[in-house]
């Protein structure tokens, strides 16, 4: 349903065409040490920030992958430390910005798809369990995150917890309780996706209690947006309300104990 590619612009063979000063019609370029859980960031722990001259793109096909920049895509680091307890780290990418080769990036064949559900579904335990079970190095390789198992269609869901937790990564001073139970509420989901039949067995369906959860979006202000979430984290959270009862019993499914247990 779609493939992951290395960053297309080789830091080193198109160094003649990267500036350190943001300069007029310069694209901007990411690098992997600028993608986090969740979102990008402008300050890396490693390199510099660098920008593309348009001039790259001279004599390229628009078919080639030097136009994928014309598309939002997912993207994510393409080193990571191998001991890390989380080594898949994606983000959501806007149209018009460059991706160095220290990044990866997923593309999917049908563009109707919704990145932001699918990067929320991806950045769950379950999907980093899995990738652990088969790298051996410190690199993410784009054949590997080919093999994640993705479904054509998730629960409509994941988009509303993307947003929700992307949002809640860039407020640092409330990244708190809400933010953990609403990552925990992504995992859970996670799983319930990949293992729908054991859940229902098992009495601990989450997603069909999650259909009215409010969504927030980009029109509102940061006060309307956090206002909501803080009223979803409070109903939800109640002792009473079923979610809060499955998240807190869910290690009762075998599959999901076993891959929990693996993580620790």
């Amino acid at each position: 349903i779609g493939h992951c590619y290395e960053g297309e612009i080789n830091l080193t063979t198109a160094k003649k065409f990267l500036s350190k000063v943001k300069k007029d019609n310069y694209y901007k370029m990411i690098k992997g040490a600028s993608i986090q859980k969740w979102y990008i960031t402008e300050k890396m722990s490693q390199g510099v920030n660098e920008y593309l001259d348009p001039a790259y793109l001279k004599g390229k096909k628009t078919t080639s992958k030097a136009f994928h920049h014309r598309f939002k895509r997912i993207v994510l680091q393409g080193i990571t430390g191998i001991d890390e307890k989380y080594r898949i780290k994606m983000a959501l990418l806007n149209k018009n910005i460059f991706c160095g080769n220290s990044a990866n990036y997923i593309l999917f064949e049908n563009k109707t798809f919704d990145n932001a559900s699918y990067t929320a579904f991806y950045n769950s335990e379950l999907i980093n369990w899995y990738f652990k079970c088969y790298s051996t190095n410190s690199n993410v390789n784009g054949y590997e995150v080919d093999n994640f198992p993705t479904p054509n269609n998730i629960p409509q869901i994941f988009s509303i917890l993307f947003h929700y937790l992307y949002f809640l990564s860039n407020i640092k001073s409330i990244k708190n309780t809400s933010f953990s139970f609403f990552n925990e509420i992504n995992n859970s989901i996670a799983y319930e996706t990949i293992f729908p039949e054991e859940f229902k067995s098992a009495g601990k369906e989450i997603i069909k209690h999650l259909s009215d959860l409010k969504p927030i979006t980009d029109e509102m202000s940061d006060e309307e947006k956090l206002a909501i979430i803080q009223s979803e984290f409070e109903r939800l959270y109640n002792p009473n309300h079923p979610v809060r009862f499955a998240l807190e019993t869910i290690d009762s499914i075998e599959e999901v104990r076993i891959i929990k247990e693996a993580l620790r």
